[in-house]
């Protein structure tokens, strides 16, 4: 009877301290580690990540719902300052809950007049954080001085994917403002802020754009005082728009390479320079990401397909809409599921169907936790969509009007004219109530989603093979859209009417048309990829010239991996993207010249010596005709044009490699003079030296690979990819999992974790309305802190992984399949033998082949760049 008085006394804040494994699933019998007892010999520390929530992101707004005395405190700057400096207070000087390391996302109290920094300083921690003009809030790593000393720091930012290419193993970002300038991150120990100007970086096209969104993670190398042992300890935070999955992706793969690369030692090595050692690893952060998603697969396997959330392909439903899900996850559920609960047991029996509502928000939660939101507001029926995210704070623009290209439609029919551009209360204790309010909720998180078409997170992927690639372009990009139809591709263009609408601020049909046609956008305004609602993957292209046209031709196919058809070019109709149907019927064929006002020609030549077409959608006509100054002749010298273009920039060619020449000449069609071969060998051309950008090449691969083998401190035993945590992250809008700590189970031994709420009863135990919601007044932000207590393991050789000293750290099967190999004797062995050392000679020589190297892979990868950017 003691238990449950002491539980009615205090919150679930006050019951946040370490808890051992064992006995963590009865935090209120729990006993208290004394995180004080220092006995070990190895390293023993406590760490939490904890979104603090920004104040700019702390709206009414974005925040709706809260309960008054809640909103009272959240919303008053004086108030809930105190109250977060309470909170980091508890985590850094209360000896049942303090913390070692400290790992902050969202900290943008970073002037002295606001407390937090001083204050660290004054508990006796040292921080290390991001620095970002474009950004106001940053990651930081706070940690005990006492403990740890700090030997270096490193700051990601995210951003450079946009501009990322991997040379020699080594990663480069190209300034496209000095189009020269190459900077090796891979190796760098920090990287110098650039100017807002450069950061913006303007002449960015293509999908890379959207890679642009200011996330930045920071990484300290720590090492305890007492063993001497180092460790890494990593802050980050990812993008937050579930629809942007592939971007999430490619930050999340980026991290885990430049933490590999970071923690592998470069001074210690053996003697025949054939290994390196990597520290151990501690990642934290928020992810943006819901266990199960590929960005969480990431993290916890070693290799995903990252081909299924590539932004060129889209997902359908498969079974009426099963939730993407793990097989092994589905069946522990019933298991690990508390069947003891009575509103467990009448959920069971009301709901025997796997619920498909909320796959993003509510997908896979037990029924107890969701029975204590308090009486749902009935104003909640009214909102059809999210409020704007406080994590991308973006003002949606009006587009200006753009004048359209002059002199650039493309003639298909001699003769023809006026060719049309335009396409057609209290809570209530009773049972019904109870499961009453369950399914409100539910369906009202399902209508707030912040993306109401489908994104590859939230449904399996189907087995069927993808769809092909179909494009969707803006008014000003006529000729563009011609071209593609011209190569076969499906292309449809915005009308005269739409673009009107959309540059006036009304509806934008470009994104209707991307969802319910599953089209990819390509642009040439900028501010359509800065809204929140704009589809993922959306390309952008810059008009200048037709040089430029035809460069981003080629890019866009062969970055969405298209391969080209010779036998379907010129069989869509450049006016409508409709299909070309060719006319058998000599009446049809004489008509088509009446109507389209064709050549005079007498009806007999027509009927016997042309070959007429027609479109079936709009009823454009068409017909061949060999005279070089015809509009039949023009369209093919196109086609020709582009053909050899793309072949020369490496775009694929379906059956390029077939050697029986009847079967070549079929698959090649009235194409088959172009030599294939010597195209693709055209040194002449300046496409073919383009290079591909990491995140196109990694969104290709079938397996990403992870270099580490890490563990989420709240993994859900016997899962894969399963977390103990039902959600970190609990608000009006949306309720899910975001933030993790994984970390090296091969070099640190988990004690304890953080005992968090994982109900909405120990979150609301008075059953207020809306009292589970959170910032509140207890609690300063809407992340949930997550944290663990770590032993840093004792291998005898420094606690750091031997891997390949010239293996790439994307490298998973080299990176992690060695173990850490003991040494012979002790560094400071007694026994009198010579240390195996290299002699001052041996070392100078191998620094002197290393500095050849690196200035080699530099001369090379600047005569490359060179290049490309001549061809611009």
């Amino acid at each position: 009877m003691v238990a449950p008085k002491e539980e009615a006394s205090t919150t679930w804040v006050d019951r946040m301290h370490m808890v051992p494994l064992n006995n963590s699933q009865s935090p209120t019998t729990s006993k208290v580690v004394d995180t004080s007892s220092t006995t070990n010999k190895e390293c023993e520390f406590n760490i939490i990540s904890f979104n603090i929530l920004a104040e700019g992101y702390l709206t009414p707004r974005s925040h709706p719902g809260l309960p008054e005395s809640y909103a009272n405190v959240a919303f008053d700057i004086n108030k809930r300052r105190k109250l977060l400096l309470d909170t980091l207070e508890r985590f850094c000087c209360k000896s049942d809950t303090k913390m070692d390391i400290i790992a902050l996302q969202e900290l943008d109290l970073l002037n002295d007049d606001d407390g937090i920094l001083p204050a660290f300083e004054q508990w006796g921690y040292k921080v290390v954080r991001t620095n970002s003009k474009q950004r106001k809030d940053c990651c930081a790593i706070a940690f005990d001085k006492s403990k740890f000393t700090l030997k270096k720091h490193e700051i990601i930012q995210f951003d450079d994917l946009a501009t990322l290419e991997n040379i020699d193993g080594n990663f480069y970002c190209i300034d496209n403002n000095t189009n020269n300038k190459q900077e090796d991150i891979t190796t760098s120990n920090k990287r110098s802020n650039q100017s807002k100007q450069q950061q913006q970086q303007p002449e960015l096209t293509g999908m890379v754009r959207s890679f642009l969104r200011r996330n930045c993670a920071v990484l300290a190398h720590l090492k305890c005082k007492e063993t001497n042992q180092s460790l890494i300890v990593t802050s980050v935070h990812l993008y937050w728009n579930p629809s942007h999955e592939y971007v999430k992706m490619c930050q999340a793969k980026y991290l885990l390479d430049r933490v590999a690369a970071f923690a592998t030692s470069t001074e210690e090595q053996t003697k025949d320079n054939t290994t390196q050692q990597r520290i151990p690893t501690c990642i934290c952060g928020d992810m943006n990401s819901k266990p199960g998603s590929i960005v969480h697969q990431l993290f916890v396997k070693s290799h995903v397909d990252a081909r299924t959330v590539a932004p060129w392909r889209y997902f359908w439903d498969k079974d009426n809409e099963v939730m993407y899900t793990e097989d092994d996850d589905e069946q522990k559920k019933l298991e690990e599921k508390d069947t003891g609960s009575d509103i467990s047991d009448l959920y069971n029996r009301l709901h025997k169907k796997k619920s498909k509502v909320g796959g993003y928000m509510m997908n896979g939660f037990d029924a107890e936790f969701t029975m204590y939101c308090g009486v749902i507001d009935n104003t909640c029926n009214n909102v059809q969509q999210s409020t704007e995210s406080k994590s991308d704070v973006v003002q949606q623009s009006t587009e200006n009007n753009s004048d359209i290209e002059s002199g650039i439609s493309l003639d298909v029919s001699k003769g023809i004219s006026n060719i049309k551009i335009e396409e057609n209360g209290t809570p209530d204790k009773t049972s019904d109530d109870i499961i009453g309010n369950f399914d409100d909720l539910k369906a009202n998180l399902e209508r707030r989603r912040l993306q109401n078409h489908k994104t590859p997170q939230d449904y399996d992927h189907s087995t069927t093979q993808p769809m092909s690639v179909k494009y969707v372009l803006d008014y000003t990009l006529n000729r563009f859209t011609r071209w593609l139809r011209i190569l076969g591709v499906d292309a449809t263009l915005e009308t005269l009417e739409e673009e009107k609408e959309r540059t006036s601020g009304g509806r934008i049909a470009l994104f209707d048309n991307c969802k319910e046609e599953q089209r990819t956008l390509i642009t040439t305004s900028k501010n359509l990829l800065l809204r929140k609602d704009c589809p993922p993957g959306a390309y952008l292209i810059d008009p200048k010239s037709t040089s430029h046209l035809e460069k981003a031709l080629t890019l866009l196919l062969r970055t969405h991996g298209v391969e080209l058809s010779p036998r379907t070019f010129l069989t869509r109709c450049v006016v409508c993207n409709g299909h070309i149907k060719r006319l058998y019927s000599d009446e049809e064929k004489v008509a088509v010249f009446v109507e389209q006002g064709g050549p005079r020609r007498s009806i007999e030549a027509v009927k016997e010596n042309t070959e007429v077409f027609r479109c079936d959608t709009c009823g454009q006509g068409y017909w061949w005709d060999d005279a070089p100054s015809s509009s039949g002749s023009r369209v093919f010298s196109q086609a020709t044009k582009l053909f050899r273009l793309c072949l020369q920039a490496g775009v694929g060619l379906k059956d390029e490699d077939v050697s029986d020449e009847k079967k070549r000449k079929a698959a090649m069609g009235a194409f088959s003079f172009v030599d294939v071969a010597k195209e693709r060998q055209n040194e002449d051309s300046i496409l073919n030296n383009n290079n591909e950008l990491v995140v196109v090449e990694w969104l290709r691969e079938k397996q990403l690979n992870n270099p580490f083998i890490l563990r989420s401190a709240y993994a859900k035993i016997g899962a894969v990819n399963g977390e103990s945590l039902p959600f970190t992250n609990v608000t009006k809008e949306f309720v899910g999992g975001l933030d993790y700590i994984f970390f090296e189970p091969s070099n640190f031994e988990q004690v304890c974790k953080l005992n968090v709420p994982t109900s909405f009863r120990q979150m609301n135990s008075s059953g207020a309305n809306q009292g589970h919601l959170i910032p509140s007044d207890i609690w300063p932000s809407d992340h949930i802190a997550v944290g663990a207590r770590l032993r840093l393991r004792n291998n005898e050789s420094g606690n750091k992984k031997t891997v390949p000293a010239n293996s790439s750290s994307t490298d998973t099967n080299n990176a992690t399949s060695k173990t850490s190999l003991p040494p012979t004797h002790d560094p400071k062995c007694g026994c009198g033998c010579v240390p195996n050392i290299l002699s001052l000679f041996e070392m100078a020589e191998l620094r002197k082949k290393r500095r050849e190297e690196l200035k080699a892979a530099k001369e090379k990868a600047k005569q490359k760049k060179a290049a490309l950017m001549q061809s611009y």
